[in-house]
């Protein structure tokens, strides 16, 4: 396996990342309505990206002279007074809403409050990126971003980070990012440090191919996942491009589950998929019922563990739920909560907590609620919090 060095944000030292591995690519089909309105849309993006650029640049350098920080409202810490959740661990849970970003310190029992300028965007796609000290939030399109350090207001993102087009988390534990370089007709994904540094190496698909750089998720390898024109789902790398069989609709740190059907809709499996090696395995229960040939990215998160996947299916009522599938028996329980039906294709949507104790979840209604993995009940954060839209782990 090939193997490149990055060095990262924190501390100086050098983290050996792995990249790629060895197996024939599959192949699979998908009804093209509904996608194919979404890869309209992901064009309007480049239209922007270019048609845009000069716009941007004048916006930026206007609030680049400007004092930003005098016009928003203080940074607002609340403190109160006990452990949320009895948690005990330092990891901790960011949310972004229309107009804040909220940093939830569950160990010390303290949420900061930080305003953020409503986005100006086209697009519904929104990276929300946590480093070690400050978390980052950029539209997909060309419109204006933040960044917002640790306990300090929020100020304009500039730097590669700001050029538009997708931002998606690299290597684990790096503290990078891919984002898109390049003229517009060549586009690639370069790896950068948060402030905003050339690392590593660049993910680049062939021109003449189908795939569309703009659909970019993480794959959970350090690589990226993405569809193309033909409604196929690839496994990009610097080293490495693989078709996947299937559609993906949970991602996890070493493995995707999938939703395999026989024909549109009809007679569908879930199979699991080891990201690494490639390796396939059926699960035995039938999939449950589920609008995934329509969407993309991957809304659903493996737990930490590899056992449970986190999706979003049909619930009764025919809304949109959270559902929880045993990655050994296929067995699928619906928890009753509801998602927003644009939930279906919304990253950030669900998280584990690291320890796979906790899967948060944001309702139709844009309120988080925290499930307890030992006994699938809801829990109450124990404070009142704003409507929010994603959400991000700090480990």
């Amino acid at each position: 396996m090939p193997r490149q060095k990055v060095r990262s944000d924190s501390g100086g030292q050098e983290d050996m990342l792995e990249f790629g591995r060895d197996r024939p690519p599959g192949r699979r089909l998908r009804t093209r309505v509904l996608l194919g309105c979404a890869l309209a849309a992901v064009g309007l993006m480049v239209v922007f990206r270019v048609v845009g650029h000069e716009a941007q640049a004048k916006g930026r350098h206007a609030a680049a002279g400007t004092d930003v920080g005098a016009r928003l409202p203080p940074v607002r810490i609340v403190s109160v007074g006990h452990r949320l959740l009895g948690i005990r661990a330092h990891w901790q849970l960011f949310a972004r809403g229309p107009d804040d970003l909220l940093r939830i310190q569950f160990a010390r029992g303290i949420v900061t409050w930080t305003y953020v300028p409503p986005l100006v965007t086209a697009s519904p796609a929104v990276a929300l990126i946590v480093g070690a000290h400050q978390t980052v939030i950029q539209p997909a399109d060309v419109a204006p971003g933040y960044v917002v350090p640790d306990g300090r207001q929020a100020r304009p993102l500039t730097g590669p980070l700001s050029v538009g087009g997708p931002i998606v988390p690299g290597p684990a534990g790096t503290q990078t990012v891919w984002v898109t370089t390049g003229p517009v007709e060549s586009p690639r994904l370069s790896l950068v440090t948060l402030a905003g540094h050339r690392v590593g190496p660049s993910i680049q698909v062939p021109p003449e191919g189908s795939q569309v750089l703009s659909t970019a998720v993480a794959d959970g390898l350090g690589g990226v996942l993405l569809t193309s024109e033909n409604y196929a789902d690839y496994d990009v790398g610097p080293h490495w491009d693989h078709a996947e069989p299937g559609t993906i609709i949970a991602v996890g740190a070493g493995s995707w589950l999938t939703e395999v059907c026989d024909a549109p809709g009809r007679h569908c499996r879930y199979e699991v998929i080891d990201a690494a090696g490639g390796h396939r395995r059926v699960l035995p229960a039938a999939a449950a019922q589920s609008p995934y040939y329509f969407t993309w990215p991957p809304a659903g998160v493996i737990s930490p563990g590899g056992g449970v996947a986190a999706i979003a299916a049909d619930g009764s009522g025919n809304v949109t739920t959270v559902h929880l599938v045993n990655l050994r028996t296929g067995a699928s329980k619906d928890l009753g909560i509801q998602l927003a039906e644009s939930d279906v294709s919304a990253q950030g949507t669900m998280i584990w907590s690291p320890d796979g104790r906790w899967l948060f979840a944001v309702t139709f209604r844009g309120n988080i609620v925290a499930i307890d993995a030992r006994t699938d009940r809801v829990e109450s954060i124990g404070t009142s919090l704003p409507r929010v839209s994603e959400l991000a782990i700090r480990e």
